[in-house]
């Protein structure tokens, strides 16, 4: 599946969202909430020393725990992403981005970055929930007769570090669409 079957809203009024949604209207469905997931490996070994090892682990973790209760990525419709060093995240956005697409594909929804003191697990720098819908079988018949909803593009070049310093550039308010 490579698109939504719920509506992204992103009211002209707001600033572009770049990687999530400003809201999500949720088709009717079944829901499906995935707790707290890490870096913990299968074994139960936490991996990965970097924020981005283990976002990357966590994320695919979050994924497994989806697919395990029947939904994809492109049914979640909002996600958290706790941190203990959201400085460290800010400055790895277009890597992080990177890793987004490649478990979640193109599909941004809202979702919110939470930074915090500590984790239950002492080693852990991320920590992911989300919530997913997924679709009534009666209402996804609608949804093959409708036009796709359109997915959230997201813009890499808004947190490009050019300057080579690991802080992200601005982005010029004429460059907004």
């Amino acid at each position: 599946m490579d698109r939504t079957p719920h509506e992204i809203i992103n009211p002209l009024t707001l600033s572009d969202p770049v990687g999530y949604s400003h809201a999500l209207v949720v088709t009717p469905g079944r829901a499906v909430y995935v707790g707290g997931q890490n870096a913990r490996r299968s074994d139960g070994v936490l991996t990965g020393d970097s924020v981005v090892q283990q976002f990357d682990q966590a994320l695919a973790n979050m994924v497994e725990a989806l697919r395990a209760a029947g939904a994809e990525p492109v049914h979640v419709v909002s996600m958290r992403v706790y941190t203990t060093s959201v400085s460290v995240y800010r400055v790895n956005l277009k890597t992080l981005g990177s890793v987004y697409r490649r478990h979640m594909g193109r599909y941004y929804p809202p979702m919110s970055v939470v930074g915090v003191t500590e984790l239950l697990e002492p080693a852990a720098l991320v920590e992911l929930e989300c919530a997913a819908v997924v679709p009534d079988v009666r209402d996804s018949a609608e949804l093959e007769e409708g036009a796709p909803r359109e997915l959230v593009e997201e813009v890499d070049e808004a947190f490009a570090d050019a300057s080579g310093t690991g802080e992200p550039e601005e982005v010029p308010e004429q460059s907004r669409a």
